[in-house]
């Protein structure tokens, strides 16, 4: 077996305990995904921020989706590290069937954390995020009235509603405080990128 092909065995072998620790997992973690973290190089989440996602992406199994992202994107860097490594020797370019092999990983590798998050979240039934609805925009309405006596117009009927002067806050949405990525959806506090809740855990009170 070539250097390539034992690469891309050993992120094979990788992936498949990865991914058969997170599925076995009860809602939101347990003893032998917390064991394969560490392993890993990495710390769980605050019990109170797992509940939350648990709670919040109605899981009925398996570890939360944010810690194997964080699990993925250290294996990610392992893989990419070994590919600069095997490119830098000459391994990788010695024949026309060991480039292909090398172009065919790098792309799995570039992909390779959302793909396997993506999937993951299938497997569970974890609905896909729905990105944010494009502006509605209106037809062209039949001729009518000229501009300035529709503004004229909304103006002074401004003044005889229920609602005038009243004053409105403005909708904000929200940046996620772990990755930075925007709160797509208003009543969705789950991050769409990175999948930890968007303003962090809730500290109990005192």
């Amino acid at each position: 077996m070539g250097p390539v092909d034992a690469l891309d065995a050993a992120l094979a072998q990788h992936l498949s305990a990865i991914q058969r620790a997170a599925i076995g997992a009860p809602p939101g973690g347990g003893a032998e995904w917390d064991t394969l973290m560490r392993h890993y190089g990495h710390t769980t989440f605050d019990a109170r921020e797992r509940a939350m996602i648990v709670t919040c992406m109605h899981l009925s199994r398996g570890a939360v989706p944010a810690e194997l992202r964080v699990v993925l994107i250290g294996l990610q860097g392992w893989a990419q590290r070994e590919l600069d490594r095997l490119r830098a020797s000459g391994a990788a370019t010695s024949d026309p069937a060991a480039r292909a092999h090398v172009d065919t990983l790098q792309h799995r590798v570039a992909m390779l954390v959302d793909a396997e998050v993506s999937a993951y979240e299938r497997a569970l039934g974890i609905p896909p995020s729905v990105p944010m609805a494009a502006p509605v925009v209106a037809a062209a309405a039949p001729a009518g009235p000229s501009l300035a006596s529709i503004f004229a117009n909304a103006q002074q009927t401004s003044k005889e509603v229920p609602w005038a002067g009243m004053k409105h806050k403005s909708v904000v949405n929200l940046d996620c405080v772990h990755c930075g990525g925007p709160q797509e959806q208003p009543h969705d506090f789950m991050c769409k990128y990175c999948r930890r809740p968007i303003a962090g855990s809730i500290k109990p009170t005192a």
